[in-house]
């Protein structure tokens, strides 16, 4: 009489066999997903780096040749500039008839802090009270980043003070243009040069 039954090496076989599809099957998941969250992180970096550029270029394009009163009440430059700290100031905010009790102009900085970028700005032009500035994180997850600033002649200088003129530089209180540098883990290292529009246009 035959038995129709399974043997206990077949189904040891079976097992066996079962066990390396569920494990071949696994770490074909594991990695989609996985390729699937780093290409998800790649693309929202890149997503907040272009509206940063977006930003930045605005800002670039808006600063004008206008020193403001500091809290001391004495002058302070239009532009000042260092290796993690650029600050300025701008023009062009929207005031429509005047219906806002306020300037168009405002005063910008941008911050390289740890890993991010950050842009600050003052409700008031003059007189801002320093530590009330409003920050906002346009860049995160940065590996590195660091301002330098071009100018008139194309010499590069990692400082722009208008009150002490460097070598190769002229006396400029504004720079003809600002180079971010980033570097990034995944994307490597970036270097963006923006022109300021009216420094652009007077040389």
């Amino acid at each position: 009489m035959r038995n129709n039954g399974y043997t206990l090496i077949e189904i040891m076989i079976a097992l066996a066999v079962f066990a390396i599809l569920s494990v071949i099957t696994a770490t074909s998941m594991y990695q989609s997903f996985d390729i699937r969250s780093r290409l998800n992180l790649q693309s929202n970096q890149l997503n907040e780096i272009l509206e940063a550029i977006t930003l930045i270029k605005h800002d670039t394009d808006q600063i004008i040749d206008r020193a403001i009163i500091n809290n001391e009440l004495l002058m302070f430059p239009p532009f000042t500039g260092f290796p993690q700290y650029l600050e300025f100031s701008h023009g062009g905010i929207v005031n429509p008839n005047n219906t806002e009790p306020r300037s168009t102009l405002q005063r910008v900085a941008y911050i390289c802090d740890k890993s991010k970028l950050i842009r600050r700005t003052w409700d008031s032009i003059d007189i801002p009270i320093r530590d009330k500035g409003l920050d906002k994180v346009i860049i995160s997850n940065l590996n590195e980043c660091k301002f330098s600033y071009i100018s008139h002649s194309k010499h590069i200088f990692e400082e722009w003070r208008d009150y002490a003129v460097q070598q190769n530089q002229k006396k400029e209180s504004i720079p003809l243009a600002i180079r971010f540098n980033f570097k990034f883990e995944k994307l490597g290292s970036i270097g963006l040069d923006f022109a300021i529009s009216g420094t652009l246009y007077a040389a």
